[in-house]
């Protein structure tokens, strides 16, 4: 379910149409077969060899990004994706505050794939959490509603409210 929630969102965002997602996917199905976590590798394939894409500036620009990027969207993947939410809001929130408080995207500088790969991972997430909870972990909550804050990204998605004066 969260996989095609991910899956429906991130061809959106690049506006890929259901006919050049499959075309694109079919071309490199081989590849993927070999990877336990198909979904992720199929989409990431699929952008990354996709020319012309709507909002590309969020690929990799080096060979270093492009590993942290698929790095990520691999964290995403087997922290986030596969576990149930109850452990994923405790222990995966403490590690992504701890690394927001000292970086502002996951990779590099700016908004990437793997910043939207995790956005839409944590969506569920963060809609259930409360202000207090929110606010506990500031650094990845601050990171999530600059995220949600960007059209192009939430897609209609409902946006998680947050509170703007500290409240404990």
């Amino acid at each position: 379910m969260a996989l095609n929630f991910i899956e429906q969102n991130v061809t959106k965002y690049f506006n890929i149409s259901n006919q050049q997602y499959s075309n694109l996917t079919k071309a490199n199905e081989i590849q993927h077969l070999k990877s336990e976590n198909l979904f992720v590798w199929k989409v990431l394939e699929a952008i990354s060899s996709s020319s012309n894409l709507k909002n590309s500036d969020v690929l990799w620009s080096s060979s270093e990004e492009e590993f942290l990027i698929r790095q990520w969207i691999e964290y995403t993947n087997t922290h986030i994706l596969h576990v149930n939410v109850g452990q994923v809001s405790s222990h995966v929130l403490n590690e992504l505050n701890q690394f927001f408080a000292r970086q502002s995207f996951l990779v590099a500088n700016r908004l990437t794939i793997a910043d939207i790969f995790m956005y839409y991972s944590l969506i569920s997430i963060f809609k259930d959490l409360s202000f207090q909870s929110k606010e506990k972990h500031q650094h990845v909550s601050r990171w999530f509603n600059f995220v949600q804050s960007l059209p192009q990204v939430r897609l209609g998605n409902p946006v998680v409210l947050f509170s703007k004066t500290p409240l404990y």
